[in-house]
């Protein structure tokens, strides 16, 4: 098999793997941060027993979140030395800032709030949690700018063998790896077109994720009769239905954005080939990309109202997608005809990110349903009332939820790197031109089935202790 195929999925395994964890301890972080201001506040044991229990949950995610982050450190190195080359000088600053600060900030105080618990007083174990979820959030602002330069790449220069090049170079094969980009505006860099709208959204699905996840252990433990899941599980679901809507909003921001930064992966998202006013938005569907046509249930200008803001807004499709001038600076000498042929290889598999972004619009739609079924339950004043049929089927249901986030995200991800490829930064350097040449397929091929078979072991492992625990806690006096 291809090498960069092999490097590709090797990466999205390990990568895919490792994004299941963070953004539940994200979350769940603000969490515990929110019944800690309940326990301070009240002085209430229900509060403190949820602290305990749930802090040493929050220990076992973020210890495989750890294990599993360290291998994509490696593969920078190992399948895409082109690629660190390329942005060593940009990635360099973001990600030492989240080891050296974030990473050691959060984890160190872990450690005194799980060892520190009933030992150093209230307000400080407090403390100890804030400051848990403060690096969580510092360590995710980092990581996110560093991908944001590679959605949309801003303050710096490229450099070809230590020579500056005009802003209209874009990287070919044979000077990838003489080629380097080096920051010249920190902040810019930082604070690219994509960022602000990348994080605030990206926090929000971790929010969800921490809070279903929250939600449905506050409904297990309803089920078992512990006296903290009611007082909490609402702390829950409140933070679910926030998290829930800023969800919208800021994912309807991502797509505004993406339609002027990023036209070519939006469009991907709504398999939309053909410029037009009134552009039809698909409620479901397949893309059929060879004859650039989608089959499906759709809604004649929504596509145009969501994206502009007026369903008679002229939306521009693949086809006309990247710009003839873009095209240009790579293929100076092609014509018009030859423009139109070009244009499809700088498009990203459309049917898989059409069909992704559909599962994760309708996780999305599945858990606000989910939530407002919960708010109408908290108003009857029966929510996780195991003597009411209805609520313990409730709470029942909120046990398997929990996967939902976590679908949302996966497709989420998906769509977001998989929408941006040919480029592995946008518009600069392709994804083909990143890997190492210096390692052999077959190096790659079993590196990615021993890393498959260390995943499954510690997915089997990890799902068990998890599952122990919490059956022991509910177990429990």
């Amino acid at each position: 098999m291809d090498l960069e195929i092999l490097s590709r999925i090797q990466f999205a395994v390990t990568a895919g793997f490792h994004f299941l964890f963070p953004p539940i301890t994200i979350g769940l972080s603000v969490f515990l941060v929110l019944v800690g201001v309940f326990w301070l506040k009240t002085k209430d044991e229900r509060y403190a027993k949820c602290l305990g229990i749930f802090l040493k949950l929050f220990s076992m995610l973020f210890a495989v979140g750890v294990a599993t982050g360290i291998v994509m450190i490696f593969q920078f190195g190992t399948n895409w030395s082109i690629y660190s080359n390329f942005v060593g000088d940009v990635f360099g600053s973001p990600l030492a800032i989240e080891a050296v600060i974030a990473f050691f900030l959060e984890s160190t105080f872990l450690g005194i709030a799980i060892f520190g618990w009933r030992k150093i007083g209230d307000k400080k174990h407090f403390f100890a949690i804030l400051m848990v979820c403060f690096g969580a959030h510092l360590s995710s602002l980092w990581i996110l700018t560093a991908n944001s330069f590679m959605q949309t790449p801003a303050g710096f220069v490229l450099e070809k063998n230590g020579v500056e090049m005009p802003e209209s170079f874009v990287v070919n094969s044979e000077d990838a790896k003489i080629t380097k980009a080096k920051i010249t505006n920190f902040s810019e860099m930082v604070f690219s077109p994509s960022t602000i709208n990348r994080v605030t959204h990206t926090l929000a699905a971790s929010w969800l994720s921490g809070a279903f996840l929250a939600l449905a252990l506050c409904g297990y433990y309803s089920l078992h009769k512990k006296d903290f899941a009611i007082p909490c599980g609402k702390i829950a679901l409140g933070f679910a239905t926030f998290s829930a809507l800023l969800m919208v909003v800021t994912g309807d921001r991502s797509a505004r954005q993406l339609a002027v930064t990023q036209p070519e992966k939006l469009a991907a998202f709504e398999g939309h080939f053909h410029t037009t006013k009134e552009a039809p938005l698909y409620l479901f569907g397949w893309v059929n990309e060879s004859e650039r046509k989608v089959t499906g249930l759709k809604i004649d200008g929504f596509y145009s109202l969501f994206t502009f803001g007026n369903n008679d807004a002229n939306v521009v499709g693949l086809l006309d997608l990247p710009s003839k001038d873009f095209l240009l600076k790579i293929h100076p000498d092609a014509s018009d005809a030859d423009i139109e042929s070009l244009r499809p290889n700088y498009w990203a598999p459309v049917n898989m990110c059409f069909q992704n972004f559909r599962i994760m619009v309708f996780s999305g739609v599945l858990m606000i349903l989910i939530l407002l079924v919960g708010i109408i339950f908290w108003i009857k004043k029966i929510l996780f009332r195991t003597d009411v049929k209805i609520s313990k089927y409730y709470s029942m249901l909120l046990i398997p939820a929990l996967l939902l986030p976590l679908l949302a995200s996966q497709t989420g991800w998906i769509c977001a790197e998989v929408g941006r490829q040919p480029w592995i930064v946008w518009h600069i350097l392709k994804t083909k031109d990143a890997v190492s040449y210096s390692i052999a397929p077959s190096e790659v091929l079993i590196s990615l089935l021993m890393f498959g078979g260390i995943f499954i072991f510690i997915s089997v492992s990890f799902v068990f202790l998890f599952l122990k625990k919490t059956r022991d806690f509910a177990k429990s006096k």
